[in-house]
């Protein structure tokens, strides 16, 4: 796949890597990671947000263009610009194909769902995206905790569409993009902030036991554990039981972490 791309392009992937891991961590993507993608994947401006999909919220907004940099929390961004942003939301193919499908993997463009005349007669894109400027828009998912989406748009406002060498490298980003959001939300908050349950899961962990003894030893089921462990990996950017427990232990009282939830 990869001998589709440049040595050029596969030092630019590296690139985008390297400086989200040194930039200064923020409440969002590192500045340095979102420079160097739009470098790499020439376009108008990106975004990257969060949505709280249940409560109709966007806890993180954050936008970069030619000069322009914005970051908004807790509430901010299109759902505030937009009095119809979520309805709107819900009927926008694009929009509403990771949660319909689950399918968190596939970098998608406008024009996998909609010919030009379909789009600009869609309502999300004739009141909304259009009026923006917006012309070709390229979207990418992230894992996210149940009843959020992560999500990172790149437009294009004029010109020719994305191609399938765009949609190569952002396929090739995106599980180091989920890394980069991970390691600047760590380096952040110093401790990662756990649930009294999440970290007697842990601690149970570094006992050597497994999900079902776990299980057992706290009164409830072995896919509960699983879940607390999945919350745990996505806090942690750690992805197996022993570095969390590893990463998380020494730095926490014998008691505490957040109330349980």
């Amino acid at each position: 796949m990869t001998s589709n791309l440049s040595d050029r392009d596969l030092r630019a992937l590296l690139k985008v890597a390297e400086d989200g891991r040194r930039d200064e961590p923020i409440d969002a993507m590192p500045w340095a990671a979102l420079e160097a993608l739009r470098a790499l994947v020439p376009c108008d401006s990106l975004v990257f947000k969060e949505l709280d999909v249940v409560d109709e919220q966007v806890p993180v907004f954050q936008t970069l263009a030619d000069g322009y940099r914005r970051l908004e929390l807790d509430g901010a961004g299109d759902s505030r610009e937009h009095d119809g942003f979520w309805q709107l939301r819900r009927g926008f193919r694009p929009c509403s194909y990771p949660d319909r499908t689950g399918d968190l993997t596939s970098i998608t463009l406008w024009s996998d769902f909609y010919a030009a005349r379909e789009l600009r007669s869609a309502p999300m894109f004739a009141e909304l995206y259009g009026p923006q400027g917006h012309r070709f828009s390229l979207l990418v998912s992230l894992p996210a905790p149940f009843g959020q989406t992560r999500r990172m748009q790149i437009w294009r406002d004029g010109g020719h569409d994305f191609d399938e060498r765009d949609r190569l490298v952002v396929q090739l980003l995106r599980p180091h993009l989920h890394e980069i959001y991970l390691d600047t939300k760590r380096r952040r908050s110093g401790i990662p902030q756990l649930t009294r349950r999440e970290l007697d899961v842990l601690r149970l962990v570094a006992e050597g036991l497994g999900n079902a003894e776990i299980a057992r030893r706290l009164f409830i089921s072995v896919a509960t554990v699983r879940k607390h462990l999945e919350h745990v990996y996505d806090r942690t950017g750690v992805r197996t039981r022993a570095k969390a427990a590893a990463l998380v232990l020494p730095r926490v009282p014998m008691t505490g972490g957040e109330p349980d939830r």
